[in-house]
């Protein structure tokens, strides 16, 4: 594996102008988004009032976001987009595709927002948790640097990934639970599927067969991904597993009999890699967003390989970038078009 993986190709050494810095003098939240972020701020139905009344709320939380997310937000996303909930799958938040991150005015009537409708500073903590989890999707799908493969892969591990043992028991078997071990299965297994995986290239290179391709067969094919041509190595998270295992009723000495493996080998497999948290047992993609989010607002009690495998892949970049380029230099209004080409400059 790449120990160093080279610097984030979106740093740029500038610092950023506050919010309430633009509002003292009469100037608008888009025109603070655009100038230092090189974001079109856009709604979905002009005139809306309720999309207006959101649009400072929303714009705060970027004010607030950690430097890093900052630096994502302003290198990697093109469109911040307001609009209604029934623009969202039921339940969404915030969306983020190809440059464009989409918000839900409608947020504070989701759950479990609305049980939090009389704290507001919890409400503000759930939509900035969301928009790092977002902004964690387009680090890890740059299109001019990335995750690699192998890393992703890896993430994926470290988050708690598994087959079931009754379909391959090989990262079950004494000594094959490593990092190094999973991470070589998975990628056998993944090139054996389809041999244009490579293990170097980032995940959204072209030569590569697409993040949703790749999705779907790390993970199970009932994951609602659109479907490619091909198999799924069928992953699940860990505590998914040790659920239908306590679901069958026959208890961990049953499915070791069927796997032909012992009962300490299928607990310990099991437990060695605990995911981050609930949400990133969706899917793969989303293990590696919640990484990226816990790193940046959470302080867990213990260091957990996801989180310590995290921190390599996804913050050290960005601090190498930092080193290497030295002080950032003053704020000062900048027009979009050019924090973007100086931004592109880096790739």
């Amino acid at each position: 594996m790449s120990l160093r993986p080279r610097p984030a190709p979106y740093y740029l050494p500038l610092q950023f102008q506050t919010l309430p810095a633009y509002l003292s003098r009469g100037l608008s939240p888009a025109r603070w988004a655009e100038e230092q972020f090189a974001i079109t701020l856009g709604t979905g139905s002009g005139g809306d009032p309720a999309l207006a009344a959101r649009e400072l709320e929303v714009v705060s939380a970027l004010d607030r976001l950690p430097l890093q997310v900052k630096d994502v937000m302003r290198g990697l996303i093109d469109q911040l987009h307001l609009d209604r909930g029934d623009a969202f799958p039921s339940g969404t938040l915030a969306t983020w595709h190809r440059g464009v991150l989409r918000v839900n005015v409608d947020w504070p009537d989701l759950d479990p927002v609305v049980q939090l409708s009389q704290r507001p500073t919890l409400r503000r903590r759930f939509l900035l948790s969301t928009l790092v989890h977002e902004c964690g999707h387009a680090l890890v799908e740059d299109p001019r640097g990335g995750v690699s493969l192998r890393d992703y892969v890896r993430l994926v591990a470290a988050g708690g990934w598994l087959p079931r043992p009754t379909e391959d028991r090989w990262p079950y078997l004494a000594g094959n639970g490593s990092l190094d071990q999973l991470e070589r299965h998975y990628l056998e297994r993944l090139r054996a599927l389809d041999p244009r995986w490579d293990p170097e290239l980032p995940v959204m290179d072209p030569r590569q067969p697409g993040p949703a391709a790749l999705d779907w067969q790390l993970g199970s094919p009932d994951s609602g991904f659109p479907a490619p041509v091909g198999q799924s190595l069928r992953l699940q998270p860990a505590s998914r597993i040790a659920l239908s295992i306590m679901a069958e009723r026959r208890g961990g000495a049953g499915l070791a009999e069927r796997s032909r493996l012992a009962v300490d080998e299928l607990r310990g497999t099991l437990g060695r890699h605990p995911s981050v948290s609930p949400y990133a047992e969706g899917e793969p993609c989303e293990t590696l967003a919640e990484i990226f989010r816990c790193l940046q607002l959470e302080h867990p009690a213990r260091a957990l390989p996801a989180l310590e495998e995290g921190w390599r892949v996804l913050i050290s970049p960005w601090r190498e970038a930092e080193l290497q380029m030295g002080p950032r230099v003053a704020a000062l209004p900048w027009s979009g078009e050019r924090l973007v080409s100086q931004v592109r400059s880096r790739a």
